[in-house]
């Protein structure tokens, strides 16, 4: 499945979209809102062209995942495909939910029944599908949180990430996914409401492979640096690797620094041998030897 994966996920996350840029989202701090003076649309531009696409590229892809794992997929609907789905996992019970999510936008704008418009920042996806009302509204960034966390799903089905990592992930791409949504309605009305496994950066993370590490009691104690405390600032994944075996620890994992000996199996990571990770993480460690007593330049 290693080919399969790769063009999945190349599908989903071409050179285009690999810019690391702020994202904007709104928060409603307050119930009273404040109106703001926009300029009129410009009717030549279609502002949500990329948003769209990318939502129904992921789709497609992802489709395409789930069909190759599905026994006697052609005979089946998306709907049948979307219940068929393994839930065994955090993970495979959100990637089913966006499965849901994408299904019925692309639905609705494939079918002759469909119609996809923008009011007030919010799309609307509106159709009748096999007897059906579909309806979905969301909003611009909510779509590429979609295709977003898509992306990472199937990419995370090749790497070493640990399931209890990856679903810390997905959890929270998906608590902000939901709260860009603002109507859902398919087969199964609702979208199923997960609680998330406890805070988790999605937006940024830093690598460290030289973490400093002890046993104390039932305890493995990761010696941070005060400068590195605040996880909010720094959300550090701890590359740990103890009797031979390698750990990816998130520091939200952590508590004082440490971590219970009990829970450092669901951070293994999932490497054929234990150990070795992929020749892609590489480019993430490299590391220049300084030369003694050399000038800096």
């Amino acid at each position: 499945m290693v080919k399969l994966h790769d063009l999945l996920t190349g599908s989903t996350n071409g050179s285009i979209r690999r810019l690391s840029l702020p994202e904007y989202r709104q928060i409603e701090l307050y119930t009273k809102r404040r109106a703001l003076t926009f300029a009129p649309d410009d009717p030549q531009q279609d502002l949500i062209a990329d948003e769209l696409r990318g939502v129904f590229n992921a789709f497609t892809v992802l489709d395409s995942y789930v069909q190759s794992r599905t026994p006697d997929a052609d005979g089946k609907t998306t709907w049948q495909r979307a219940a068929a789905m393994p839930r065994g996992t955090m993970s495979e019970r959100v990637a089913a939910e966006l499965y849901r999510i994408l299904r019925v936008a692309w639905s609705v704008a494939f079918t002759p029944q469909g119609r996809v418009n923008v009011e007030d920042g919010i799309i609307w996806f509106n159709g009748t599908v096999h007897k059906l009302a579909l309806q979905l509204a969301i909003t611009p960034i909510g779509l590429v949180l979609l295709e977003s966390a898509t992306a990472y799903y199937l990419e995370s089905l090749r790497q070493p990430y640990p399931e209890a990592y990856v679903a810390a992930m997905l959890s929270q791409y998906f608590f902000d996914i939901t709260g860009e949504l603002k109507r859902f309605f398919d087969e199964d009305r609702v979208l199923y409401q997960f609680r998330r496994t406890g805070r988790f950066n999605r937006h940024a993370r830093f690598d460290c492979d030289n973490p400093k590490t002890e046993i104390e009691g039932d305890f493995l104690q990761i010696e941070i640096s005060p400068l590195y405390r605040d996880a909010t600032l720094y959300p550090i994944d701890f590359f740990v690797v103890h009797r031979d075996v390698l750990y990816i620890i998130p520091v939200e994992a952590l508590t004082d620094s440490a971590l219970p000996l009990a829970e450092l199996d669901k951070w293994r990571a999932r490497t054929p041998d234990g150990i070795t990770l992929p020749a892609s993480f590489r480019q993430r460690f490299g590391r220049e030897v300084a030369a003694i007593n050399q000038p800096m330049t």
